[in-house]
């Protein structure tokens, strides 16, 4: 019984110092890490849309075709059982290379964002996170701000101003 009070009265306490740590988020907090999490998803989106291009326009190897492939481009004899072209592993050796470049720069971009920019070394990042997935009101501020930020920005490009 003793001890099934003390775990009580733990489990209380560290809920009452999530519920103060949460409680202390400011909307100036939120906002930056809104605009990070928004930096990150333009990020991958151009990554996304670039490899788009490059197969779509690419002579090299049809859409469908690096579709295929893709899918097993990482076992080379399923390759050559696919009779890939080695003009055809080339380019998608040239895509993974491009994606793999971006992707560890967008890494490092996502880590100054949450270091610098979001604040205090990326403490206010994980506090954040973690409050994210365990307070309510904390999720609907985030989410106001981050459809603010959104329309905002579309707003921008409707316009024509630069973001």
């Amino acid at each position: 019984m003793k001890y099934w009070i003390t775990g009580m009265i733990m489990l209380l306490a560290v809920g009452f110092v999530n519920a103060q740590e949460t409680a202390e988020i400011s909307d100036e907090e939120l906002t930056r890490y809104a605009e990070a999490m928004d930096s990150l998803d333009r990020l991958q989106g151009i990554v996304s849309q670039t490899i788009k291009d490059m197969v779509s326009t690419t002579e090299d190897i049809a859409p469908s075709r690096y579709n295929n492939l893709y899918k097993i481009s990482k076992d080379s004899v399923k390759l050559a059982e696919a009779e890939a072209t080695e003009i055809e592993v080339m380019f998608l050796q040239k895509v993974d290379a491009y994606k793999d470049s971006m992707t560890a720069s967008i890494k490092s971009t996502f880590s100054s964002l949450a270091k610098d920019y979001v604040g205090d070394g990326g403490r206010v990042y994980n506090k954040i996170r973690k409050a994210l997935k365990s307070d309510a009101e904390v999720k609907a501020r985030y989410e106001a701000i981050l459809e603010q930020l959104k329309n905002s920005s579309e707003e921008d490009n409707s316009t024509g101003e630069p973001k």
